[in-house]
């Protein structure tokens, strides 16, 4: 058995290893489509409750949400927000959308939840597919 979720956030992040627009802070809309495995049902049929889930993806969209996704090493970027008491998410790699949906899953999959796949849409017309 399979439950899929749909969340979104709102975030900003540069990818300062790239030319062109991407290379400058921007912002997207990210929509987040979490699907999960289940093996057991108890008596009633039900995996697992949808707000259970929820209590457990919830507060990680919520980091994510408003926020600067910032590479650790793009130093400059992380002293201006220092600057303008901004909130921020460090990575230790570029935030991609690529790495973005590799640490949702990581992220997800710490709760010993079964997280079949991530799908994470940067645009309206790319989506990532993480594993």
């Amino acid at each position: 058995m399979e439950i899929e979720k749909k969340y979104h956030f709102y975030a900003a992040h540069r990818n300062e290893y790239l030319e062109g627009k991407c290379q400058n802070l921007h912002g997207h809309t990210y929509y987040v489509h979490v699907r999960l495995a289940f093996t057991n049902t108890d008596e009633s049929g039900v995996t697992m409750l949808f707000e259970s889930i929820d209590d457990i993806i919830d507060p990680i969209i919520a980091s994510l949400d408003h926020s600067t996704l910032v590479h650790e090493k793009d130093i400059k970027l992380i002293e201006a927000l220092d600057i303008l008491n901004s909130k921020r998410l460090v990575f230790p790699y570029p935030s991609s959308a690529e790495n973005l949906a590799k640490y949702l899953f990581d992220k997800i999959s710490s709760f010993n939840l079964d997280v079949k796949e991530i799908r994470l849409q940067e645009t309206t017309t790319s989506v990532v597919i993480y594993p």
